[in-house]
């Protein structure tokens, strides 16, 4: 039976109209087309280390199942759907079941206004799309000074006024913008109306969904000379009227300490559709799978490497991404920690910062909280229910 490790998912780029060419200081380099995401977890991404080098995600979830994604895990038969298409493409063998990975783990780059739009829930998207709705979570990685992202509606407006207000580009005035820095945390419920501003680097959680609903887009034209396609009848159907409740304010754990190893855990945000932690570590820390549920990890700060039992011994130099080593990782990457891989270590070569994704047990999440002194009104702003 084969052993599974740290499986590394490199980066698809998704070239963007609001997107970048410098995606520096995260990703320091130039792309020839603007760059607006990076994509991580989808099933078509083929991994990029060791013995499972070339494989598609979907085929190690076909192969592996719970040994891969954990004992809780429940396959669900539904696949990512966007906005006025039918299905996503997807390259399953004749035969086989097509698996979902359950969570999209991405960066997005702005060097402009993204669209004034919203997403729906799983009840209606399952209906009306055919596929999962769409919830998701925002860290910001950097910003420029005077970045600005908007999320909610500073007034209710009936359905009427906000299709009006859509229509003429009027509802970027009524939307809830925010300055934005490094560290924030934006939690984002299905039937948030929410754009994103120029000069932002995010790292995003999400349900692996692309469904969008276009309210406004700053009457941009697309590659073909023509405005891009605008979803206001689905928009003004989906839209909540719950006020914004503001950034989140993260939990920190107590320090985690091992043979005095330590690293900084802090929940971010959960639901039911993902837990968000971001640690932080400048020494070597020991890292031990959970055997029910599979961990992404997104890198946003510092280099290293993932020391397992088969890479042990090998020469320092080898650790860094630049010479190539099989589990080197440095800001931009992402692994995902297999439930059945065998505890390994992570050595830093500079403090270090991950982004921590997984399907949370949101009642044990709960008790974690409690067990580390979280009062109810904490824990009530860090875990959302629907």
């Amino acid at each position: 039976m084969s052993d599974l490790y740290p499986l590394k998912l490199p980066a698809s780029f998704r070239e963007k109209i609001w997107g970048k060419r410098e995606l520096g200081p995260l990703l320091p380099r130039h792309e020839p087309a603007p760059i607006g995401e990076l994509w991580f977890s989808f099933e078509e991404n083929q991994i990029a280390n060791g013995p499972l080098r070339g494989r598609t995600l979907g085929s190690l979830m076909t192969e592996f199942g719970p040994r891969l994604m954990g004992t809780s895990f429940r396959p669900a038969s539904i696949s990512r759907r966007s906005a006025g298409q039918a299905q996503e493409p997807r390259q399953a063998a004749p035969g086989e079941a097509q698996p979902y990975f359950p969570i999209l783990a991405k960066f997005i780059f702005s060097s402009d206004q993204l669209s004034v739009q919203v997403h729906p829930g799983d009840d209606y998207a399952l209906e009306h799309e055919g596929g999962p709705g769409k919830t998701e979570a925002w860290c910001i990685v950097d910003a420029e000074p005077g970045a600005r992202l908007a999320i909610g509606l500073t007034r209710k407006l009936p359905a009427d006024e906000l299709r009006q207000a859509a229509r003429t580009g009027e509802i970027k005035n009524y939307l809830n913008w925010v300055e934005a820095r490094a560290g924030q945390v934006f939690f984002v419920p299905p039937g948030t109306p929410h754009t994103i501003g120029a000069g932002l680097i995010l790292c995003e959680i999400q349900q692996n969904s692309d469904l969008t609903y276009r309210f406004y887009d700053f009457d941009r034209l697309g590659d073909d000379g023509k405005p891009r396609d605008l979803h206001i009848e689905r928009a003004v159907s989906v839209t909540r009227e719950e006020a914004y409740g503001g950034p989140q304010k993260p939990f920190r754990f107590p320090p985690q300490s091992s043979r005095g190893q330590q690293w900084r855990r802090e929940l971010l945000v959960a639901c039911p559709h993902f837990a968000v932690e971001r640690i932080e570590y400048s020494e070597p820390v020991s890292y031990a799978p959970d055997p029910e549920r599979a961990h992404l990890l997104m890198f946003t700060a510092g280099e290293g490497r993932l020391e397992t039992s088969a890479t042990q011994g090998e020469a320092s130099v080898a650790s860094t991404r630049d010479s190539g080593g099989e589990h080197a990782y440095g800001a931009a990457d992402a692994y995902l920690i297999p439930a059945d891989a065998r505890p390994f270590r992570l050595i830093p070569d500079s403090a270090t910062t991950i982004i921590r994704s997984y399907l949370p047990d949101v009642t044990d999440l709960q008790q974690q909280l409690e067990a580390a002194g979280a009062v109810p009104d904490q824990i009530r702003r860090l875990i959302f229910l629907g």
